[in-house]
């Protein structure tokens, strides 16, 4: 079950909205410095991978725009990499970093 309150401590840093195709796709600059994510697929089905490996239309964790939105928190920005289950997927994130960062 995804969260629905952002816990207290944390300040946003920015959005991004991602449209995927053959290419993996990682996190703008902005984005890349937080420690906690919230991610809505809005279309196609999405494969992310949290440990810097690339993602494959057939292999990371899918996230199903049915299940959206995703919370994840803990993860380095850089180790985000995305790519879509089909063409076209559209990912809307949210970055946030923990107060004193």
């Amino acid at each position: 079950m995804a969260k629905r309150n952002i816990p207290a401590g944390m300040t946003p840093l920015g959005y991004e909205k991602i449209t995927t195709n053959s290419t993996v796709k990682t996190l703008n600059t902005t984005c890349i410095a937080g420690h906690a994510f919230l991610i809505s697929v809005e279309t196609q089905s999405a494969r992310i991978r949290l440990d810097a490996g690339a993602p494959a239309v057939s292999t990371g964790v899918l996230l199903l725009a049915a299940n959206s939105p995703y919370w994840f928190e803990g993860v380095k920005g850089s180790d985000i990499k995305i790519t879509g289950a089909a063409s076209g997927s559209v990912l809307n994130v949210m970055a946030w970093k923990y107060k004193g960062e």
